[in-house]
């Protein structure tokens, strides 16, 4: 986060050196994969274990969709993802983390080229995390969960790149890989949700953490001539 902040400052404020000179409009759309790291989400969540085994992982895996418009220099978009950990458990006791949310941002491009192009991003969305368990006790099994909705900004940087492109005169469009990297930040919250037999403590906690996710997917553009103008 120390270092991403400089970045998305330096990146926003210089001036690019490849740019084109043209204007161009059109859209994307991908799909995500990658890494968040959530501030202590585990530790948190053990205090909701109803056997008292401790041990939640921070570390989730992301899967997602997202798509944008650009407009020019300019990026609004949208998208959402889960997110899946690794849980823990015995063979009468399973735990799981689970999260996800949906998100709308808006960038500007600082490098823009044919077939590559780097943004940072600001955006606000809604975002969730929670835990399920479930217990054999005898011959009944019982079923618990817990959920935390808030509400989320994230900064960030995006970077796409269109290794095959189509099309011909100034309409064109290809596949495009990508990446994504930022910083999500919530307000501490105790409003859990619950259902089932779990502990009545209610921590409070901020949906804070980072993430790198890469992208694939196609998109659709046109360029249009700067006007020449005749004296």
């Amino acid at each position: 986060m120390k270092m991403l902040l400089p970045f998305l400052f330096l990146t926003t404020c210089l001036s690019p050196t490849l740019a084109q000179t043209g204007r161009v409009t059109g859209g994307a759309g991908f799909f995500r994969m990658g890494y968040a790291s959530l501030h202590r989400v585990g530790q948190t969540l053990d205090q909701f274990s109803s056997t008292g085994q401790y041990g939640l992982s921070n570390d989730f895996i992301c899967i997602g969709g997202e798509g944008y418009a650009r407009l020019n220099k300019y990026i609004l978009g949208g998208g959402g993802f889960g997110m899946m950990a690794h849980g823990m458990g015995s063979p009468t006791y399973h735990a799981e983390p689970f999260g996800g949310g949906g998100y709308l941002y808006a960038g500007r491009l600082v490098v823009d080229t044919h077939r590559f192009w780097l943004y940072p991003t600001a955006g606000a969305g809604l975002t969730v995390i929670g835990l399920t368990q479930r217990q054999q006790i005898g011959t009944s099994t019982q079923e618990s969960s817990v959920t935390l909705p808030n509400v989320a900004l994230q900064v960030g940087v995006g970077a796409d790149w269109m290794p095959v492109a189509f099309g011909e005169g100034d309409g064109y469009g290809g596949l495009l890989l990508g990446m994504r990297a930022g910083y999500q930040i919530s307000p501490s919250s105790s409003g859990w949700q619950s259902t089932g037999d779990v502990p009545s403590d209610r921590p409070r906690y901020a949906t804070n953490g980072f993430f790198v996710t890469m992208t694939i997917g196609v998109g659709g553009f046109r360029y249009a001539q700067p006007k020449r103008v005749i004296y």
